[in-house]
């Protein structure tokens, strides 16, 4: 029982860490690839990989033929739990990442898409946790406060425009209201978690392959071939569209949605700090004090919550 406890406990840390990792790497990987494709040719590259890889993973073992079939039939025959399954899956791989793309290409400071990205953790705390109070939201503003501190202090924010806001916005809700989807998603009783989740995110890939193929066709398609545009979209399309998400999904279901969305605090934090072994950039010692902020309001506002940091609230 004791062992078991501290497998739980194990997994449960392992868990975030492992998502914050290959998700703020992918913030790398990303910019390099993308010197050698257009956005919409990266995404729909990115999505055919991982679309592949999870129909070898459903494909892959003889014996889960029939329980993954009778998954696959369950969830397209629940007709609630499919439109569920396909909002979040519209939200968060196709309208988040187009409207993030989207901003970025009208020039928008990517500091200031940060921030307003940033307000993520925020928003979702506010629309589903039944018990946030002043001194949770306190936190919570103190954490946006060093990721502000942090981005001030690493990226120019010199170019605004309305269109860029607009559009950051419009991720932010993509992003926010998907991962609130996301967690609503029922899992069938008679089959694992495993099992499920990798279906889940192969009906949500499959939309996402169709939308931006959609969009390819009418932007036009481009891709150099070379070791780093490679490297960068294996990682994009396996590591983190297939690794990633599925550790978002796990998270999701042992927590609550405004718990897991706290670590999106750190993401742009990672990234800098990847950001700055990979480019070799130099980190400000203002950029170190709202590292600093962010990790401490964290670490105070899983205090205060007085749970295990990924215990699903009920």
């Amino acid at each position: 029982m004791i062992i078991e406890l501290s497998k739980q406990k194990i997994i449960s840390h392992t868990i975030p860490i492992g998502f914050l990792v290959i998700w703020s790497g992918g913030a790398v990987f990303a910019k390099v690839g993308l010197n050698y494709t257009t956005p919409w040719s990266f995404l729909l590259l990115r999505s055919a990989i991982a679309l592949t890889l999870l129909l070898a993973i459903f494909l892959a073992k003889p014996k889960t033929h029939p329980s993954n079939y009778q998954l696959f039939l369950r969830l397209l025959t629940d007709s609630a739990n499919l439109w569920q399954i396909i909002y979040a899956g519209l939200l968060m791989q196709v309208f988040y990442l187009t409207f993030y793309f989207l901003a970025i290409q009208t020039g928008l400071s990517l500091g200031i898409i940060i921030l307003i990205l940033g307000l993520q953790p925020l928003l979702t705390a506010i629309l589903t946790s039944p018990t946030l109070n002043y001194r949770d939201l306190f936190l919570l503003l103190i954490c946006f406060l060093g990721l502000v501190i942090a981005t001030i202090g690493y990226h120019a924010i010199n170019e605004v425009n309305t269109l860029g806001l607009l559009f950051s916005v419009l991720a932010l809700l993509a992003i926010t209201f998907g991962t609130i989807a996301q967690a609503k998603v029922h899992l069938p009783t008679f089959s694992s978690n495993s099992n499920t989740n990798i279906v889940i995110l192969l009906i949500q890939t499959t939309i996402a392959v169709i939308m931006f193929s959609l969009i390819v066709l009418f932007k036009g398609f481009y891709f150099e071939v070379n070791p780093y545009s490679m490297a960068s979209l294996i990682w994009m399309g396996a590591i983190v569209s297939v690794g990633a998400y599925l550790l978002l999904m796990v998270m999701l279901k042992i927590s609550s949605a405004n718990k897991v969305s706290t670590l999106f605090f750190l993401l742009p934090l990672l990234t800098m700090i990847l950001e700055s072994l990979v480019f070799d950039t130099s980190i400000s010692s203002l950029s170190m004090l709202g590292v600093f902020i962010v990790c401490m309001g964290l670490l105070l506002y899983q205090i205060v919550q007085r749970k295990q940091p990924f215990e699903r609230q009920q």
